[in-house]
């Protein structure tokens, strides 16, 4: 009996410490995508009819990738 509790609270820290990973990743990205989304706007300022939304679009792309992550 004390084998299995054991094994158990074992199996529930690693469960604890893959969500909190997770969450971890989770957080780094979506810091990523708002500054990448800050820099993209930055270069390309959004004018109606202007075109720009394609450099903004290379931009975020750019930046994602740099940071490791997929658009």
């Amino acid at each position: 009996m004390r084998t299995i509790c054991c094994s158990l609270m074992i199996a529930g820290a690693a469960i604890a410490l893959a969500a909190g990973i997770a969450n971890a990743a989770k957080g780094n990205r979506d810091a990523a995508i708002e500054r990448c989304i800050a820099e993209a706007q930055a270069s390309a300022p959004d004018v109606v009819g202007s075109g720009n939304s394609t450099r903004r679009v290379a931009v975020y792309k750019t930046c994602m990738a740099q940071a490791g992550y997929r658009p």
